[in-house]
C-alpha cells in the first residue's frame, strides 16, 4: 500500500538522476534492514534536503512487514508532533486488528501507554517526538520500556539538546515572576552564580570563553527547591510556570557541574542529555555534511550518502554583503530593516511565494516593516496559511516542508550562538568531553580545531537547511538572498548547492552607522595576555615586549588591573606577575 504522490516524487528523481538517486536509497534501504549489534555507534545520512529521506524510510518500514524474514522493530524519533501524527497515518493500514503494530506517542496519548508500559514491548514501529527522546534520557527505566526487544532507532534530524544559561536578565526575569517573600531565597541562592558574572565582567569584548566551576552549601540549594515546590503551583501564567521550572531545572546543574563563561552568560548542560541507541542506530540530517558536530567522534559516527545530486543551475543566489548577526542588525535595525523589506518587496513578482527567514525576536520588525510597504498577505511562524509572504525563524524549520513550492527565499539573519554553547554542544556530542582543549577566540573563531569546526558547521548546516525549505524537488528554479559577510559561511554553504552557476552580489544602501569593535586599549592587551597564561611567573619586560607596550605602571594602576587582582589568581611583584 503506497501513497501515490509518494510514488510520483520518488520517480521525478529517478528520471532525473537514475542511478546517482536509487543507489542512495538503496545504501539508506540495506543500512535499516541490516542486523547489527552497536549500540554506541550511528550512521548519519546526510542525503541534501528534498531528497526523500524520510518518505523513502517510511516505504522501507512499509516493506518490511511484508518480508516474513524480516523481524526488526522499530523506535522512529521525528522532530515535531504532527511528524508523529502524519507518520502513524501513514502506516494506519497495518493497525487493523486490536493490538496495534504501529503507535505514535504525544502528550495526548504518552500517559496511557507510559503507566503500562510493559505493552509497548509488543508494538513494531513506535513514532515519538524529539522531545520526549530527551525527556528519555533522564528516565531509565522509562527508557528501557521504549527499548525492550526493539532494534532499529531512527532519528530523524539533528537532536539540539537542552543548554542551560544564567544570566542577569534570566535572573532579573524570574525574580520579577516570583512573590516578594520569596525574592530574598532567590537573591541568596543566586549570590554566587551573580558574583561569578561580576568578576568575569571585564572581559570587555565578550569573545572570552572561562572555564568556571561554582560551590554552594548544599542546604541553601535544598531548602530553596523545597520552597519552590510549594510556591510553584501559585504561578498562574503557564508562561512564568515554565520560566521558572526551567531556572529550577538549570540551577541544580549551574552548582553542580563545569560551568562555561562568556559574555555575561553562564552555561551548562545535563550530562544524561546525549544520544542513545538501540541496535542499530541511524540518523537522517541534510545538514550533515557540513555540520562539525558528526565529525567530533569519528569512532561513533559514520557519515553515508553525502554527494549531492540535484541540479541547481536554474536557480539564482544573490550575496547581500552585510554582517546579519543580531548585534550588528540591533545598531542598524532602523535602516536594516527598513532597506531589506523594500528590497523582499520589490523583487517579488506576480506568482512569486516568498520565504523570509530571521532570528525569532526580529520576526515582528520585518512583519511591520512589509506592511507599512503595503503588503498584507503575511503569514508567521507556524501561523500559515498560504500567504504570499512567510515569515519564520532558524530552530522552527528544520523538517518542515510548508514551503516547499515557494519561489523567493530571504535569509536576512546568521544563526550564531553565543560563544559557550558552541564547547557544550561539543560535549553532548563527543563522549569525551572538551578536556583541556582551548576556549581561546581569535577573530571571532575558536583556536582549538574541533570546536572551530562545531562552530562554523553549526552555522553553515543552519542556513543551508533554511535555504532548502523552498524548491524541494528534482528540478528546482528559485531565487535565494542570503545576507552574509563571511567568506567562510558563504562557501561551506554554497559548497552544497551543485550546479550553482549564478551568484550576484549586492551592497546595500544605507549608511553602517552600527557596532564597530574598539581596538583593545594597553590595559585590555595585558589582560587578554595574562588571564590566558598556565600557572607561573612571568617577566614584566617580556611580557611589555610581548603586547608592544613601554609603561607598565600605568596598567597596574587602572581599575580593571585592580578589579582583577581582587578577584583572580593573579598577583603583581615587582619585577613579575605571577599566576597562582
Amino acid at each position: 500500500m503506497k501513497h501515490i504522490d509518494h510514488k510520483q516524487t520518488s520517480e521525478d528523481y529517478v528520471d532525473l538522476y537514475g542511478e546517482e538517486y536509487t543507489s542512495k536509497i538503496l545504501e539508506l534501504e540495506r543500512t535499516i534492514n541490516t542486523r547489527i549489534n552497536r549500540p554506541l555507534h550511528f550512521n548519519v545520512f546526510g542525503f541534501e534536503a528534498g531528497l526523500g529521506k524520510s518518505r523513502e524510510t517510511n516505504r522501507i518500514i512499509d516493506e518490511s512487514f511484508d518480508d516474513w524474514n524480516n523481524t526488526n522493530k522499530f523506535l522512529i524519533v521525528k522532530p515535531f508532533k504532527k511528524d508523529v501524527i502524519d507518520t502513524e497515518e501513514y502506516f494506519k493500514h497495518w493497525n487493523m486488528g486490536m493490538k496495534p503494530n504501529v503507535l505514535g506517542i504525544t502528550s495526548e496519548n504518552s500517559q496511557k501507554w507510559e503507566e503500562n508500559c510493559e505493552r509497548l514491548r509488543d508494538i513494531r514501529v513506535i513514532i515519538i517526538t524529539h522531545q520526549r527522546y530527551k525527556d528519555l534520557c533522564l528516565k531509565d527505566e522509562l527508557r528501557d520500556a521504549y527499548s525492550k526487544d526493539r532494534n532499529v532507532l531512527i532519528i530523524d534530524e539533528k537532536i539540539n539538546f537542552p543548554i542551560f544559561t544564567f544570566s542577569k536578565t534570566v535572573y532579573d526575569e524570574v525574580r520579577s515572576i516570583l512573590g516578594i517573600s520569596i525574592q530574598g531565597d532567590l537573591d541568596k541562592v543566586c549570590d554566587k552564580l551573580l558574583r561569578e558574572l561580576q568578576k568575569n565582567s571585564i572581559e570587555k569584548h565578550q569573545t572570552r570563553c572561562i572555564r568556571c566551576e561554582l560551590k554552594i552549601n548544599p542546604r541553601t540549594l535544598e531548602n530553596f527547591m523545597k520552597l519552590m515546590e510549594v510556591n510553584m503551583k501559585s504561578i498562574s501564567n503557564m508562561l512564568h510556570r515554565k520560566t521558572v521550572e526551567n531556572f529550577i531545572e538549570g540551577l541544580a546543574l549551574w552548582y553542580s557541574n563545569k560551568c562555561i563563561y562568556n559574555g555575561g552568560n553562564i552555561s551548562t548542560c545535563n550530562q544524561k542529555h546525549s544520544l542513545w541507541g538501540l541496535e542499530n542506530n541511524i540518523i537522517l540530517d541534510a545538514g550533515a555534511i557540513v555540520d562539525g558536530i558528526y565529525r567530533v567522534d569519528n569512532k561513533r559516527f559514520t557519515l553515508l550518502g553525502q554527494e549531492r545530486i540535484v541540479d541547481h543551475s536554474k536557480s539564482f543566489f544573490h550575496i547581500v554583503d552585510f554582517n546579519s548577526s543580531k548585534e550588528k542588525i540591533k545598531h542598524n535595525k532602523d535602516e536594516y530593516f527598513a532597506e531589506i523589506s523594500a528590497r523582499i518587496k520589490s523583487n517579488h513578482k506576480i506568482d512569486d511565494k516568498t520565504l523570509i527567514i530571521c532570528h525569532k525576536e526580529n520576526a515582528n520588525s520585518i512583519r511591520l516593516e512589509l506592511l507599512q510597504s503595503g503588503v498584507t498577505s503575511i503569514g508567521v511562524g507556524d501561523d500559515y496559511f498560504n500567504q504570499e509572504y512567510a515569515i519564520n525563524w532558524f530552530n522552527n524549520l528544520v523538517g518542515k516542508n510548508l514551503y516547499s513550492d515557494f519561489t523567493k527565499c530571504w535569509i536576512i539573519g546568521t544563526p550564531n550562538l553565543s560563544y559557550e554553547k558552541y564547547p557544550i554542544q561539543y560535549m553532548q556530542y563527543a563522549e569525551n568531553g572538551i578536556g583541556k582543549r582551548s576556549l581561546n577566540i581569535v577573530k571571532g573563531r575558536f583556536v582549538n580545531p574541533e570546536l572551530n569546526l562545531v562552530q562554523v558547521g553549526f552555522i553553515a548546516a543552519e542556513i543551508y537547511q533554511s535555504i532548502k525549505r523552498i524548491q524541494r524537488n528534482s528540478n528546482p528554479k528559485g531565487e535565494f538572498f542570503l545576507v552574509n559577510s563571511d567568506p567562510e559561511i558563504i562557501s561551506s554553504v554554497f559548497s552544497q548547492i551543485k550546479g550553482m552557476v549564478q551568484r550576484k552580489a549586492i551592497k546595500l544602501d544605507f549608511t553602517r552607522n552600527g557596532f564597530t569593535t574598539k581596538e583593545p586599549d594597553n590595559v585590555d592587551k595585558f589582560i587578554e595576555y595574562i588571564t590566558a597564561k598556565e600557572k607561573g611567573t612571568y617577566e614584566k619586560k617580556q611580557i611589555l615586549s610581548d603586547i608592544k607596550v613601554s609603561n607598565f605602571s600605568r596598567i597596574a594602576k587602572d581599575e580593571r588591573v585592580i578589579d582583577l587582582i581582587q578577584t583572580s589568581n593573579i598577583r603583581i611583584h615587582n619585577k613579575h606577575v605571577e599566576v597562582l
